[in-house]
């Protein structure tokens, strides 16, 4: 059996479980071949090798659309593009299995390789699928139940059809945008939607004007505290706000030395039940991990990578799932068994009763996709802080979803004080449940007081003391800032202007990949916990906003309307894509902003300004013969423009992911020295 996989971990975890040695790049014996791939091995051709003239960026070539999209080798892995392609030749007629990862982009890679090998024998290969950690029994199974390869064809259509259309757009709104407005500007068909998302909350936030509001609260002294509100009958959205010189306000003022005492006039429950929250997704962890740990996107699905691969204590993270399949029952009943002793200080409380069929909220195949929710497999041992960390995440969660649901009263409360109506909530606990554990799971933008505890005492009739009466002047106030974890609720569940839930953009897979190239290219930077929009993501945004036509097609409706379209029929999404981008180019005749240059920092070597260009950052004095200059790519590591500032001001940069010429990936911090740019690599055993 040939099996081709995507990286070399999981290819050597086959030929492991299979008995196979390493023979040269891959691993082989008379039964077996086991080669991996290095992600993608192949690239979209760019425009200039379909025809060299179009190098040069121009209006009178645009849109450029191929009949054919061809692909290219990757430069830095055509070593083992070269290796994957001789196996092909040795073993073209053997059957086949397709390791790469199970998923949307594993397939769309798998199938790329395929192509460019001329692989012919569809109708006999097969596809290995799992969500566990791949031990060698799993490894094993998935090989034995491996189904059809033919079965999973609509993943890589959509994989091609989402690629070409990225490229597509990517590339000529880019050139269209840069040439228009005199400044390299990138743009994606999603990622560009996110940007602007960011920018109209920030434009949001900053033309918001808050407005006031006098809220007039009671103290009730019923044993403890009891606060209550004056009720405004006008104002239904917000009853206890009244507008700052309203009439009441004088009255209660007058009179509030005379209003001693109160008088309950009614008390109604409401029994509230609150599920346990579901088995955590991939984007839902990496929110989870935002909030408690500031962990970027990227970061904890490397984390949760290394856990599934190198830990194998994880089940398959790039899952939009969070919920099991009805088959998985037996799986999880054996899990939750052997951790639960284990960890039983997360387990407390769990009912094993729970692990039911009956329990739609874990167990319904109707709402599965591609794999499973994550959950834990076996114990982590030997794991740095952060894997412990966001293990720790997976498997709370595990072990909260079986336990029982949180049950209480909401109760509503009206008094009668001199005349005047006030009403107040309280909360009546019933059942603790799951929230034993202080977990919640709500919106980062919707936080709420919280109501006191009902006191059982209090009784309708009843008369109470008012303590106290006091009028407070409050101000609206604008949403909040969005950070990774509220960016990837947008992203996972947008909804449009009336409140209706959209197609998600990008997948649990890409999102992280998303933010991370608005953040290199400087159109996004975190301030703390809140990530706003740099000068040039500003620029690009408002570029855009000059053209009608691109500007509803960053819209988040507009754009999730592609993804369903993508999802619906992936040959009329490429036909409407080509089509959009001949109108969009034809319709962009209107003046568009020019670039307004400027200054980064002074030349280190004759004291000129930098300014950005189209590939680098380069002194002025450059006509006068100073040949300072920053590239914006070193060693694959891109340099965005508050990159350039830090050096200038004689900093270093973040720490960059880089590879070398040879293909090895490393990390380094870059910095100036002598007008020449160094590198600072990590010190890895710190």
């Amino acid at each position: 059996m040939f099996i081709l996989a995507e990286k070399p971990s999981v290819a050597a975890a086959f030929a492991q479980a299979l008995g196979v040695e390493k023979k040269g790049g891959c691993w082989e014996n008379n039964e077996h071949c086991v080669v991996n791939a290095l992600g993608h091995l192949l690239e979209n051709y760019a425009p200039e090798d379909y025809e060299p003239s179009l190098k040069k960026w121009s209006l009178d070539t645009l849109p450029f659309i191929p009949g054919t999209i061809r692909f290219k080798a990757v430069e830095n892995t055509k070593a083992q593009l070269d290796l994957v392609q001789k196996c092909f030749v040795r073993h073209m007629d053997d059957p086949f299995l397709l390791a790469t990862d199970a998923e949307r982009e594993g397939e769309l890679i798998g199938a790329e390789i395929l192509e460019y090998a001329g692989f012919r024998n569809y109708q006999t290969a097969r596809r290995f699928w799992v969500s566990a950690a791949l031990t060698g029994e799993v490894i094993r199974e998935g090989i034995k139940n491996a189904k059809p390869l033919a079965d999973y064809v609509s993943y890589k259509d959509q994989g091609y059809a989402r690629q070409a259309a990225d490229w597509l757009v990517g590339m000529n709104i880019t050139r269209l945008i840069s040439l228009k407005s005199g400044k390299t500007l990138h743009f994606g068909r999603v990622q560009t939607a996110v940007l602007a998302a960011v920018y109209e909350r920030e434009q949001g936030i900053k033309n918001f004007k808050p407005e006031s509001y006098v809220e007039v609260t009671a103290v009730l002294d019923t044993g403890k505290p009891l606060p209550l509100k004056l009720r405004n009958p006008d104002n239904e959205e917000f009853p206890a706000r009244f507008p700052a010189g309203a009439p009441i306000l004088s009255e209660i003022a007058a009179r509030k030395t005379s209003m001693t005492s109160g008088k309950i006039t009614d008390l109604k429950k409401d029994k509230k039940i609150i599920h346990p929250p579901q088995l955590l997704n991939l984007t839902a962890l990496q929110k989870e991990a935002n909030k408690k740990f500031s962990y970027s996107p990227e970061q904890t699905l490397s984390i949760a990578q290394a856990l599934y691969e190198k830990h194998k204590c994880l089940s398959y993270p790039r899952t939009p799932s969070r919920v099991m399949g009805d088959e998985n029952v037996e799986l999880v009943k054996d899990i939750f068994n052997r951790l639960s002793d284990y960890y039983s200080e997360w387990s407390t409380g769990s009912d094993p009763a729970l692990v039911s069929q009956d329990n739609k909220r874990v167990f319904n195949s109707a709402e599965l996709e591609d794999h499973h929710a994550l959950i834990p497999l076996a114990p982590l041992s030997a794991a740095a802080p952060e894997e412990e960390n966001v293990f720790s995440l997976v498997l709370k969660q595990f072990f909260n979803v079986f336990k029982p649901d949180y049950i209480y009263n909401a109760v509503t409360i009206t008094a009668d004080i001199k005349g005047y109506a006030f009403f107040g909530n309280a909360v009546e606990m019933v059942q603790p449940g799951w929230k034993d554990t202080g977990d919640e799971d709500g919106d980062d933008d919707k936080k709420e007081e919280k109501d006191p505890d009902f006191d059982p005492d209090i009784t309708i009739n009843a008369e109470y003391p008012v303590s106290s009466i006091t009028a407070a002047e409050k101000f609206t106030e604008p949403k909040k800032h969005y950070t990774f974890a509220s960016l990837l609720q947008l992203m996972e569940n947008p909804r449009g202007g009336d409140g209706k839930r959209l197609a998600g953009l990008g997948t649990p897979a890409t999102r992280g990949n998303i933010l991370k190239k608005l953040f290199d290219r400087g159109y996004l930077f975190l301030k703390g916990k809140h990530i706003l929009v740099s000068e040039d993501g500003i620029f690009l945004v408002e570029n855009i906003k000059k053209n009608e036509l691109l500007a509803n097609f960053i819209s988040l409706p507009e754009t999730t309307r592609w993804e369903e379209e993508l999802h619906q029929d992936t040959e009329k999404f490429l036909r409407d894509i080509k089509s959009f981008l001949q109108t969009a180019v034809s319709g962009t005749s209107m003046e568009m902003y020019q670039a307004q240059r400027k200054s980064l920092g002074k030349c280190p070597l004759c004291g000129g300004e930098v300014f950005e260009g189209k590939r680098n950052y380069y002194c002025a004095a450059y006509k006068e013969g100073c040949h300072f200059v920053i590239w914006k790519e070193i060693c694959q590591a891109s340099l965005g423009a508050p990159d350039a500032e830090a050096l200038l001001s004689g900093k270093d940069t973040k720490l960059k992911k880089c590879k070398s010429k040879a293909g090895k990936d490393f990390q380094a911090r870059f910095f100036l020295k002598d007008g020449k740019v160094e590198m600072r690599f990590e010190d890895r055993k710190k």
